[in-house]
């Protein structure tokens, strides 16, 4: 029986992964368009900033120009819509885009492939890291690929969530699987030293967790919770060990996207960039679905720090009580409280719900609530129930899916005994 639905399972996978295929394969690229743009801006002597405005009112007309010519309607409908350039994203991000033909369409294409396939494996990790079933694992990846609305956005601009999911995937399999199973991972753990020097191989998924702050800083709580467990369990050689491997990460994306654009100064003008990008504030017209959002522009943006300070206190004083090294739950959690607290969260961040939804899936009753955060934030469903737009209430159900899912990740983690999983 088990074989025969996790069969179905795939065959409906493989449904969804056809449907969404054939319904997004010629989608434009409104996101993607700035990093094909800001890749080949490497290099150019004419260009001394990418992130300056008068480089991105210039170089927008340019390549619109270029648009133009090309006969590519994708090419000059993505240019038209981006005409001024507006790059915020950080040099290493663009730097790891920089492989894609030098064909718009072609470069499309292989985004859309790079996109699609990252989220499956992403999810798929994920899951699998967690002790989901494969029956579970894929059943939930076909109506994922189906109805979630934020990885139709991620999908069709042609973000990098999905990418990010994929490298958070392989961040907790390569050091959370066992952790994640539950009771007979403690047992195991009590029979060891709790300070045992850790073998060279446990370096690498650091490496990548490094590197990939600095591809995008959303995942800026991750390492921090990792580091409070390790201090909580008196694992010193261990956070030694981690804090080496993700500064060498983090140091390496540095060095190569400044030699790619020929100078470190790129990550300063990236850094005058993107603060001035967050302080804008977008609205949600513009699909910025952060809950607190009416709180920043009535009293002030330091009121997301305060709220990210909140909710890591929280967190970290579960760590010190339950000395927890629960790598799904502590992922997930570090990327949950970015997108609680942050001023700008746009819906296809809704793709970073995965992790923390997948880590509760272990346990029946969270499971449950795991599976209802991801219906409200999925909003086509809620269109089908109601027969309305989700856009005018979206973050009406954003916001209880973000509490229900962090309120759950505490619970589990403040569990001393956790149960193994049941999915």
């Amino acid at each position: 029986m088990r074989i025969f639905v996790t069969v179905i399972a795939a065959c409906a996978a493989l449904y969804a992964l056809a449907l969404t295929w054939r319904q997004n394969e010629r989608a434009a690229g409104l996101d993607f368009y700035i990093y094909f743009v800001a890749g080949q801006l490497a290099g150019r002597a004419d260009v001394d900033d990418i992130y300056g405005a008068d480089v991105q009112e210039r170089v927008g007309e340019e390549y619109f120009e270029r648009a133009r010519q090309s006969g590519s309607e994708l090419r000059q409908y993505d240019a038209q819509r981006r005409r001024r350039l507006d790059l915020v994203s950080s040099p290493f991000l663009f730097t790891t885009l920089r492989w894609v033909s030098g064909n718009y369409e072609r470069a499309l294409l292989q985004d859309h492939v790079l996109v699609l396939g990252a989220f499956m494996a992403g999810l798929l990790l994920l899951c699998r890291a967690s002790g989901v079933s494969w029956a579970a694992s894929l059943f939930l990846l076909a109506a994922l690929l189906l109805w979630y609305r934020g990885f139709e956005a991620d999908l069709r601009v042609g973000n990098v969530n999905s990418l990010q999911l994929a490298a958070l995937g392989a961040f907790v399999w390569l050091i959370g699987r066992r952790s994640a199973v539950g009771s007979l991972q403690d047992h195991v753990e009590k029979s060891q030293p709790t300070d045992a020097r850790p073998h060279l191989g446990e370096a690498l998924p650091w490496i990548l967790l490094g590197a990939l702050v600095l591809f995008k800083p959303n995942l800026m709580f991750v390492p921090l919770l990792f580091a409070v467990a390790r201090v909580a369990r008196r694992e010193f050689r261990r956070l030694g060990l981690e804090l080496t491997a993700g500064a060498a990460g983090a140091l390496a994306a540095f060095v190569i996207a400044s030699i790619s654009y020929g100078s470190p100064r790129v990550w300063l003008q990236w850094v005058r960039a993107a603060n001035a990008f967050y302080h804008r504030l977008p609205g949600r017209m513009e699909r910025n679905v952060t809950p607190a959002l009416g709180l920043f522009q009535q009293y002030g943006e330091w009121i997301s720090y305060a709220l990210a300070a909140l909710l890591l206190v929280i967190v970290c004083v579960v760590l010190v009580r339950t000395r927890s090294d629960d790598a799904p739950l502590l992922a997930g959690l570090g990327v949950l409280i970015y997108l609680m607290t942050a001023n700008v969260v746009w819906l296809h961040y809704m793709v970073l719900l995965i992790p923390v939804a997948a880590a509760l899936m272990r346990w029946r009753f969270t499971g449950a609530v795991a599976l209802l955060a991801l219906l409200l934030a999925a909003e086509e469903p809620f269109e089908w129930a109601f027969g309305r737009a989700a856009l005018p209430v979206e973050t009406m159900l954003i916001t209880p899916a973000l509490l229900l899912l962090f309120v759950c990740a505490v619970w589990k983690l403040s569990d001393r005994h956790p149960a193994a999983a049941l999915m």
